[in-house]
């Protein structure tokens, strides 16, 4: 599957808006904690357990028009093997902060030793 941010959120049966709330699909950060620095800010990660929970919250409260970032049910739930937590493309944000940049940052001083620049 591949989709923008807004596409991938409204799959998923996510908020479609990122200038409020819980606007992420992978974790459960704050609009207000978005430029905070993110050693400082503990992510929790946006489980399936969680997110389920939502929905059924969502689905017994008609007047709750989203919770947490989530707006309802995906209407891809019925496909096997298929839940908006996981099955949905990664947005570049997480891509970047938790997956290349640590390998990057971790990469530099190995190779700067090897070429005998630093040592560690």
């Amino acid at each position: 599957m591949v989709a923008d941010n807004l596409a991938a959120h409204q799959i998923g049966g996510f908020q479609a808006s990122f200038s409020n709330g819980h606007f992420c699909r992978r974790c459960l950060i704050g609009y207000p904690e978005r430029n905070l620095p993110r050693s400082t800010t503990k992510l929790a990660a946006r489980t399936s357990i969680i997110h389920d929970d939502f929905v059924q919250q969502i689905s017994a409260n008609p007047n709750k028009s989203r919770l947490m970032g989530v707006a309802g049910q995906s209407p891809l739930h019925d496909l096997i093997d298929f839940h908006s937590t996981m099955s949905l493309p990664a947005d570049l944000m997480h891509d970047y902060l938790e997956g290349i940049r640590p390998l990057v940052i971790m990469s530099l001083p190995k190779e700067a030793s090897s070429m005998h620049l630093l040592t560690y």
